[in-house]
């Protein structure tokens, strides 16, 4: 296991642990560590950090993390991304006046095609 998937491994379990700040940063750090040739992991990895984002209300934050995961998943065709991303789309819906939430809620129907 690398030092990136043990970072957001760590974070993982923090979310699930309702910690998801300390999930954020771990993730973070994690994503960070990532070789480019690992995409298919970063758009995972974007996908927990936007979920421990939303959890904090930082909901345009979340959107657009959400939206940079969705975008790098639909680009390399990762159909169990683009579905766990997905997943997190009932968590916005209350709110699509936040800056970015409808974008990113208007790019997942276009999602399908490329998966």
């Amino acid at each position: 296991m690398s030092p990136a998937d043990l970072a957001v491994d760590s974070g993982r379990c923090l979310i699930d642990l309702g910690e998801p700040g300390a999930a954020r940063h771990q993730i973070a750090h994690g994503v960070s560590l990532l070789p480019t040739a690992r995409d298919k992991t970063r758009a995972v990895f974007l996908t927990y950090e936007a979920e421990s984002l939303l959890r904090q209300g930082e909901i345009d934050q979340s959107a657009a993390t959400a939206h940079q995961a969705l975008d790098l998943a639909c680009g390399i065709g990762a159909s169990r991304c683009i579905t766990q991303i997905r997943n997190l789309a009932p968590g916005f819906r209350k709110h699509t006046r936040v800056q970015g939430v409808e974008q990113f809620l208007g790019a997942l129907p276009s999602a399908d095609a490329a998966a």
